[in-house]
């Protein structure tokens, strides 16, 4: 006579089973993530009603984010009048009270570096880079537009120029590297990318990560991208200072066709790049601004995937549709465990939060709520 399994020991054996084979080698549980808006808001760049010295109304297109440590840094990517900065601060837990005035940061190289785009941080060091979308031949006039700073945490008040010579205004001096590297696999190009757009921003230990945007012949014929390009530093000291240098190995690691998921709209092109320590992610932000729509969508990619120009996943809810926001998305960070704060730069247009609509001193953000 055959033993008889009781019922439960069946249970728990083909639970431990499934278990088993839905892990992978490492033995750690896989999670999917998934993510919820759990509110919107509007923040100020300056006070309703500031005006430039040409009498038109200051826009606050905020395009960076950072949180650090109960701050959050955010920038402006336009011009401010004087004794402004398009780099602002404000406590995280007074970012919706509008009574609450944002700090500008005032230092010199915040002021005269222009068109901010994104943000990064690592265990010691923040960064920030403009968008690299333009020069002038035969003039520095427009090399501000080429500039990345950096600082020690805590030591915002006196950010450092990222370039190869000491001394330098503007880390122009890297566009050339830039440019040559974003020719591989475009042979239309073989001397230099003449025109890109920076975007994103990452860094872990060891990399600095550029997204890329657009890039092509110049500013008005160009091609929406999601690219990568890669790039070692380290740090180099000198007594009692030191100074970050990058390495000459700049390389594309992923290039990417959001096209190919074919529920999204296009064009998508990457609008920002960021590296998440706690979960050992990559997260990327591709956005649309056609025809008078914005919108823009969230990805997440491991590093080792990332690396190697695998695709990224698509975030999605609860239900399984894709996270979006009806705003230009163009930067995010991290705040706590379980939340992402999405600032948007929707440029100058009057979007609408519930009943409140965007004044030109405004921007939206979106705090999304994270599962698991």
């Amino acid at each position: 006579m055959k033993p008889v399994i009781p019922i439960y020991l069946l249970v728990v054996t083909l639970f431990l089973a499934e278990c088993k084979t839905s892990r992978p080698t490492t033995g750690k549980a896989v999670h999917a993530l998934s993510a919820s808006i759990e509110t919107q808001n509007f923040l100020s760049c300056c006070d309703f009603g500031t005006k430039m010295p040409d009498g038109n109304p200051v826009w606050c297109e905020a395009s960076a984010v950072l949180y650090d440590n109960g701050t959050v840094f955010f920038a402006n990517d336009k011009d401010m009048p004087a004794g402004l900065s398009p780099v602002l601060t404000k406590p995280w837990k007074s970012l919706a009270d509008s009574t609450v005035r944002p700090t500008p940061l005032l230092a010199e190289a915040f002021r005269t570096a222009r068109k901010y785009e994104d943000f990064a941080s690592n265990k010691e060091y923040v960064f920030l880079t403009t968008a690299f979308d333009r020069v002038k031949p035969g003039s520095s006039d427009w090399d501000s537009y080429n500039t990345i700073l950096y600082w020690k945490k805590g030591q915002e008040a006196n950010p450092q120029v990222l370039a190869p010579e000491r001394g330098a205004k503007t880390s122009v001096a890297f566009r050339d590297q830039l440019g040559k590297v974003l020719t591989q696999n475009r042979p239309a190009f073989p001397n230099g990318m003449p025109y890109f757009k920076v975007e994103g921003l990452a860094v872990t230990d060891t990399l600095l990560l550029f997204g890329i945007r657009e890039e092509g012949e110049k500013f008005d014929k160009f091609d929406y991208r999601v690219r990568v390009v890669a790039v070692p530093f380290f740090v180099e000291k000198t007594g009692s200072s030191e100074r970050i240098m990058l390495k000459n190995n700049w390389r594309i690691v992923a290039d990417f066709d959001p096209s190919t998921v074919a529920e999204l709209p296009k064009p998508l092109a990457l609008s920002s790049l960021e590296y998440d320590r706690n979960r050992n992610l990559f997260w990327l932000l591709t956005s649309i601004e056609s025809n008078g729509q914005l919108d823009a969508y969230v990805w997440t990619i491991k590093p080792e995937d990332l690396l190697n120009n695998r695709p990224p996943t698509l975030l999605r809810d609860a239900n399984g549709q894709p996270v979006h926001f009806n705003h230009k998305a163009e930067d995010l960070t991290f705040p706590d465990a379980h939340h992402v704060l999405v600032i948007h730069d929707d440029d100058r247009t009057n979007t609408t939060v519930g009943t409140q609509t965007r004044q030109p001193n405004q921007a939206a953000y979106t705090i999304l709520r994270i599962n698991p």
